[in-house]
């Protein structure tokens, strides 16, 4: 029962959601640069998008026959492209806590230690 609850409430929020017009755009261009970032360890590789699905959210990428250094160094550098910018570059900033005020501090009263 938890699980149709839970699958339905997902199916709820779901519906209806899109990705933006502009990420198949930026999906090329995440893949471009992780593609240049891999070049540099190992000339030969080359990867392209073939095809963006908006409704999914899914990438369909086309990697040439390389070496596992590069699939390795082209897969970490697409995994944290991708995390910065569909995530972490959505988050609120953080605040500034300000500077401290030293008045506040004088007013506490430092403990006296007797022998």
């Amino acid at each position: 029962m938890i699980r149709a609850i839970v699958l339905g409430s997902v199916a709820l929020l779901t519906v209806g959601y899109a990705w933006p017009p502009d990420y198949a755009e930026q999906s090329r261009a995440d893949v471009a640069t992780c593609v240049s970032y891999t070049r540099r360890t190992s000339p030969q590789f080359d990867a392209q998008v073939r095809g963006v699905d908006l409704a999914t959210g899914h990438v369909d990428i086309q990697r040439s026959a390389a070496d596992a250094r590069a699939e390795v160094a082209f897969a970490s550098c697409l995994l944290a492209v991708r995390h910065w910018r569909l995530i972490e570059r959505n988050l609120p900033s953080p605040t500034d806590p300000g500077p401290i005020d030293p008045s506040s501090k004088a007013d506490e009263a430092s403990p006296s230690f007797v022998r």
